[in-house]
């Protein structure tokens, strides 16, 4: 296939399993799912990251970096989501590269945006298993959200602390 139809095939697909397949035999696909995610801020090709990274996370691998850019970005959604990838890939770091974000990821346990931190104890079992001597650092971090100052429309929310403090006490059951 050439660049051109992969990229049809990403935009008219509606089957998301079958763009992850796709990715799998033709390799220009991941890059073109990243960049549709990064410069479009494209859910769709996000959704099938997270999925590709599920299933093979080391082809997705060299892609790291880029990957980790969406982290960055100022989509919150990307940016949040961009953890479920990361979080999968971290089981083929064999370059280490977790070493250069995870402050980054640390960091997002003080958010005052509830989905936020959600999202980051959602990924912190499979992160704490693959990068274990992290683990104290995140528990840490995890029992602390509890207390943010959170926010809804840059408004005072302390209500949500207990959303906070329930996903804290079903981390903790289940880890």
């Amino acid at each position: 296939m050439n660049i051109d139809d992969i990229f049809a095939e990403i935009i008219l697909n509606k089957d998301e399993q079958q763009i992850v397949d796709l990715a799998k035999k033709e390799v220009m696909t991941a890059p073109l799912l990243i960049t549709q995610m990064l410069e479009n801020s494209d859910i769709k090709s996000e959704s099938v990251l997270i999925k590709f990274s599920e299933q093979s996370p080391l082809l997705l691998y060299p892609y790291f970096t880029y990957i980790a850019q969406a982290s960055e970005r100022y989509n919150n959604v990307i940016a949040w989501n961009s953890w479920k990838i990361i979080a999968n890939l971290l089981i083929v770091d064999y370059l280490d590269l977790w070493q250069d974000i995870k402050e980054r990821y640390f960091k997002t346990f003080e958010s005052e945006l509830i989905t936020e931190v959600l999202n980051s104890i959602s990924v912190a079992k499979t992160i704490i298993d693959c990068k274990p001597d992290d683990k104290d650092t995140i528990l840490r971090l995890i029992r602390k959200c509890g207390d943010n100052n959170y926010t809804i429309c840059d408004e005072p929310a302390p209500h949500i602390n207990t959303v906070a403090k329930q996903a804290i006490d079903e981390f903790f059951t289940n880890l």
